[in-house]
Order: structure tokens, then sequence, then C-alpha cells
């Protein structure tokens, strides 16, 4: 069985890096990126099983993203999870976020990455299964 793909983009290295080390433990294929029209780039050239998504970016933000993503056939069906500090201190769940955006998964910076690799988990077994 070949590993998942997952694309982690974010402008802060850190974060990637953090994510991307947590998630090859766990034998997934992991790439990164930095902004938003590298995530475009990258969903085009090969789609990933989840696409991890901060919202605060340079070129094309994380939102933008989204749209591009959702209002195209071919790339709809791909699992999105956002990964911002944007929200924080906002009066809406991450769940809100969730839904008004139509993503699989919301998560509030700071985050504990084992929760993210429990959720990615979650997110590709569920679609797994349909």
């Amino acid at each position: 069985m070949t590993s998942k793909l997952i694309y982690i983009v974010d402008d802060e290295k850190e974060v990637s890096e953090l994510l991307r080390l947590a998630l090859e433990t766990r034998n997934y294929n992991v790439k990164t990126g930095s902004d938003g029209e590298q995530a475009m780039t990258m969903v085009k050239q090969k789609k990933p099983d989840l696409l991890i998504l901060d919202f605060k970016m340079p070129k094309m933000n994380g939102y933008e993203v989204v749209n591009a993503l959702k209002s195209d056939k071919e790339y709809s069906d791909i699992p999105i999870m956002v990964l911002t500090i944007i929200t924080q201190g906002s009066n809406r769940t991450d769940e809100d976020w969730k839904k008004s955006l139509g993503v699989d998964d919301f998560i509030t910076k700071p985050f504990d990455p084992l929760v993210v690799v429990e959720r990615v988990k979650h997110i590709l077994e569920k679609n797994k299964t349909g």
C-alpha cells in the first residue's frame, strides 16, 4: 500500500517542518510549500490525499486557494484542513469556521501537533470509506 500524499502549505517554515516531521514518522508522504500560488501548482501537478493550509500567506491566501479548489470540479474533492492564527480571538468556533468554509477541518494556531496528526488520520480514514 502506498503512503498517503499530504501537502502542507504555510509561510511559517517552522510550522511546516514541525508537521512534516510529525506526519512522516507515521509514514505519510509529505511535501511542503510556502504560499497559495505554490499550493495551486502542487495540487495541479499531483492531487494530494489531503491539503493542510494556512490562511495568511503571500501571493494567494488560503481563503483564495480553498475557493479556487472548491469551485473546480477536478479538485473540489480534495480534503482540506486549515491551520491559522487569523481567527484567534474571534467569537466563532473552529467548527463554525469549518462549516462556513466547507473544509474538512479547521484548527486555530497555536496547535498541538499530535492533535493535528490524529485529525489527519481521521480525515483520511473517513475519505477512504466514502
